[in-house]
């Protein structure tokens, strides 16, 4: 079952704009609503979206303005109906129904974020450049908070751990930013709401580049961990096997066994605790998956 909603972006840039600016632009945009929905989860507990959809309905030019429709899927009706009966009264799926500008808040709370992110770890910022983007993202979340009944302590603190958990938000950020930045006037408003914007001192602090990118693959070393077999082969300690460690994901994921290790021993234990070096991958969306597990020795 779907849920769907609507939402406007106004760039007020009075030149025409590349149209390499608009696209890239627009694909940042996707990507941030597709990171949305672990975030959108941690304001209403229990509520689990499957998938999230993006599509343009419009697109005008001269000073920009882009109408969205942002499909959330939630399953199967039987699924949706579930949720709608647990959640719907108690925890506030209604606010997305009923308050679509809620998503708008959430996304533009990210975008500010990202770019104070990438400000502050940047020691070349000026101090002006971060205020200003602080100011502007304190009447973002003030108005968050309002639509979604709840402190504007707490929305902050789930922004600000979503974001601190996801590095790609930032580049997104700033790749969404950019077409405004080539008029020193523009701003960028979600829904008509003034409220739901980007000012022009904002656009302006907003960094142009990001030097560092999300890296290809990342590797972390854990100790006496538990690693749960879930696939052998006895003929190869390199290939055919897989592992889930909960300590790390749910995800099965390759498994390579140090050459000091007997497989023999992993057939009659299915459970067994030691050490991993696990090697992660990133998604488009910034998301870290593990991608290989490395069984180092046997407790």
């Amino acid at each position: 079952m779907e849920l769907i909603s609507n939402h406007q972006i106004y760039y007020s840039n009075k030149d025409l704009l590349p149209l390499s600016d608009v696209a890239e632009s627009l694909l940042a945009l996707e990507k941030l609503i597709k990171q949305s929905p672990k975030t959108i989860e941690k304001f209403f507990p229990g509520l689990k979206i499957y998938d999230v959809e993006v599509y343009l309905n419009e697109l005008q030019s001269g000073s920009l303005w882009e109408d969205i429709v942002v499909k959330f899927i939630f399953g199967n009706q039987e699924k949706f109906d579930e949720v709608i009966t647990n959640t719907r009264e108690k925890i506030g799926l209604k606010f997305l129904v009923d308050r679509p500008k809620l998503l708008s808040a959430i996304l533009l709370a990210m975008l500010l974020t990202g770019g104070y992110r990438a400000l502050t770890s940047n020691p070349t910022s000026s101090q002006q450049s971060i205020q200003n983007i602080q100011i502007n993202n304190n009447i973002v979340i003030q108005a968050g908070s309002e639509l979604a009944e709840m402190p504007p302590e707490e929305f902050k603190l789930i922004i600000d751990e979503s974001v601190n958990k996801n590095s790609s938000i930032v580049k997104n950020a700033i790749k969404f930013v950019k077409p405004a930045k080539r008029d020193q006037a523009a701003s960028i408003t979600f829904d008509d709401t003034p409220n739901l914007s980007i000012n022009p001192e904002t656009v302006s602090a907003m960094p142009g580049y990001l030097d560092d990118e999300v890296p290809d693959d990342t590797i972390e070393e854990y100790r006496s961990v538990e690693v749960i077999i879930r696939a052998t082969d006895l003929d190869h300690k390199r290939t055919g096997w897989g592992a889930v460690i909960p300590t790390i994901s749910e995800r099965r994921t390759r498994l390579q066994l140090d050459p000091t290790i007997n497989p023999e021993v992993l057939m009659e234990k299915r459970k067994i605790k030691g050490d991993v070096t696990a090697v992660f991958r990133y998604t488009e969306e910034g998301e870290k998956i593990s991608k290989l597990y490395f069984l180092r020795n046997i407790e």
